[in-house]
Parts: structure tokens; sequence; C-alpha cells
């Protein structure tokens, strides 16, 4: 039993170090982009922002806007109110009434009987009444500096992209639990940019993405994943992906970097990660699924070592996967983190390692039941 189970965590431990490998190489390939001084910028923009019960961020989401570098004439903000139970409505309102410089449109959520796609209603039915010919989706609780409009049209002007893909970051990380999150997202958007970069693009982020409005409407939007109401960014993502090879470009700048905050609970966190589990099954390609079913398994299978190494000895059944794994794991991390300036979060990259697969297993059983509560709304 020791040597079947210490075998079969090695294949996936070989498997993952492998594919952290390829994302390692497809990083470092990736270079830094930055706005030339002389760049003008002739692209109208719709920036959309689904919003459910954002009352205590929505003014400083808004804020950011009055700031941007962007002529206020070439971009409008459309602000999609999702059903909020909060004051989220008057107090976008509010901020458009004072702010009369900025195109701002409201659009306040229905039930249009078109199925529980929530967000994905919400941006579809955005995009609808957009007039801009780039479109920009963000979250109402991310803060963006003044060039952010302007680095992700670059970005889509300069190469001639379908779809451009930024970086998201936590911010003000005070907890262990919210600095070792951070820790992982800085993993997830080196994964992301590398998979892009390496033309296998599966992976970004809703709250900082851009995209051709037409590009949008010729894809034919989120159609094709029945009432899974997750997922807008990713299956997106591949189906433009599929239209052809070098049609998707990643910002790696500062400039183009939107900032978040970390889940403050265990029980939020497991719930985020639960709502990212239940879209693999649906809406992901054979790759994809892979990837999760190998570090999974890998995960669930040093668990198990662990387990048996207690009852039997044999450290080695656990040690070895483990070491295969953390070094391209943290050679990834060390890089990223360097360019975000959070190489202060590395001291966490050993305890992680004790608590990262028990939480992977978890989450992996857990997104089983197809439910979760996000925004104070039940979700099945």
């Amino acid at each position: 039993m020791e040597k079947f189970l210490f075998v079969f965590t090695l294949i996936f431990s070989v498997t993952y170090a492998v594919f952290l490998c390829w994302c390692i190489y497809g990083w470092m390939r990736l270079t830094t982009a930055s706005i030339p001084l002389k760049h003008t910028p002739k692209t109208s923009v719709s920036v959309i922002i689904p919003a459910r019960n954002e009352a205590e961020n929505i003014h400083d989401c808004l804020s950011d806007f009055l700031l941007q570098d962007y002529p206020f004439d070439l971009f409008e903000i459309i602000i999609a109110d999702d059903h909020s139970t909060d004051n989220t409505g008057e107090l976008a309102k509010k901020f458009m009434s004072q702010n009369p410089a900025l195109h701002i449109r409201m659009l306040e959520m229905k039930n249009t009987g078109k199925g529980k796609l929530f967000k994905k209603q919400a941006i579809t039915e955005s995009i609808d009444m957009a007039t801009g010919e780039f479109i920009l989706t963000t979250d109402a609780d991310c803060r963006r500096g003044p060039q952010w409009i302007s680095s992700m049209v670059y970005g889509y002007e300069s190469n001639a992209a379908e779809m451009v893909s930024a970086p998201v970051v936590f911010s003000n990380e005070k907890s262990a639990l919210e600095k070792v999150q951070s820790l992982e997202f800085l993993g997830l958007i080196a994964i992301g940019a590398a998979a892009i970069k390496n033309n296998k693009p599966f992976l970004c982020n809703g709250a900082n993405l851009g995209f051709g409005k037409a590009v949008f409407m010729n894809a034919g939007g989120y159609s094709g994943a029945g009432n899974i109401p997750t997922g807008d960014d990713t299956q997106l993502l591949l189906k433009i992906a599929s239209h052809g090879k070098g049609n998707i470009y990643f910002m790696k700048s500062s400039e183009s970097t939107v900032c978040t905050m970390p889940q403050k609970t265990i029980n939020e966190l497991l719930n985020q990660r639960k709502r990212w589990a239940s879209k693999i099954p649906v809406q992901m390609n054979s790759f994809t699924i892979g990837i999760a079913l190998t570090a999974y398994f890998l995960h669930a299978g040093l668990i198990l070592s662990a387990i048996m190494m207690i009852y039997r000895g044999g450290l080695y059944g656990v040690m070895i996967p483990l070491a295969i794994k953390m070094i391209p794991e943290f050679i990834l991390l060390l890089s990223v983190s360097k360019f975000f300036n959070k190489s202060r979060l590395l001291y966490l990259f050993l305890p992680a390692q004790i608590i990262y697969p028990l939480y992977i297993s978890v989450v992996g059983v857990l997104s089983l039941s197809g439910s979760y509560n996000w925004k104070d709304r039940k979700v099945k």
C-alpha cells in the first residue's frame, strides 16, 4: 500500500512540476509593457462594473475614474446594479450627479427570466447598451491607478488583440490568512499570464479584462454553458482563444494592475474557492481539467502519505513528492512576487506547504455540492 501511494503521488508530483516549469518559461518570456509617452489613444471604451451590495466600495471605485489620464470623451462607465439589497444604487446615483464630467450610466437589473446568470447577465445587458468599441470589465471592490484605461487600450491597440488580460493583486493584507491568499493569488497571476504567452490560455480574471465588443458578439457572449452563473471570465477567454493563436495578450505592467482585498474569514475564502471550482467541470477544456485534477490528486496524495507516515513511518513517501513540486513552485513565486514588490510574503511559503494540501482537498470535496454563498446570495 505504501509503495502504491508513493508511486501515485510521485507521478502527479512530477506532472505538476513539469507544468510549473512550463509556466516559469512562459512568465519569464513576458516582457514588461509600458505606454509610450507619445501614444495617442483613439479607441472608445466602455467600462462595465457589475455591483451587488457594494455600498462600502462603490464611491472609492468610481473616484478612481476621476483621475484617469484617458480622455473623458473617449470612455463611459456602466454600473450594473445586480439586485443589491443595500444602498449601492443610491450611492452610485449620488456620485453620478456630483461628477457630471464622467459619462456614467446606470443599469438596474430586472428579473429577465433568462436564468440565474447573475454577473454574466449583468455584463451581457451592459454590453448591449455600451457605445464603446473596447469593453473593460472590473469589479466594484477593486481599485486602479490613473493609467489603467490607457494601459489596457495600449495593449489592445498595439497588439491587435481580441482580448487583453491583466493582473489582479491583493492589497493591505494584514492577517496571516490574507497574506497566504495573496501569495496564492500571485501564483495564479503567473500561471494565467504564462499560459497566454505560451498560446494555451485557460485562466484570467474578470476584474481586469478587456475585449472588443464585436468580438464578444461574434463569440456568442456567454451562451453555451447553460445556467451556470460562474466563469464569465474564463468561459469567454476560451471561446475567444478558439479563434486563433496569439489573439489574447497579457499586460505585464504595474499601470494595468488592479488591486482588491482578500477574504477576511475562512468561511468567505471557502465559498469563494467553491465558486471558482464549480465552473471547472462544465466550462473548461481538457487541458484545464487535467491540470485541476493533477493538482487535486497530488495534494490529496500528500495528505494520505502524511497519514501513512505517522502510522507506518517512511518519511520519503511525503518529502520526495513534496520537494519535487516545491522547487518550481518557489521559483515561480519568487519571480512574480519580485515583479509586484511582494517578496515579503515568501516567508509564508513553507508554512503554506503544510496548509495547502488540506485546503485543496477540502475545497475539492466541498465543490461537489455545487452550492455556495456569495454576495449575500445563495447559489446552487
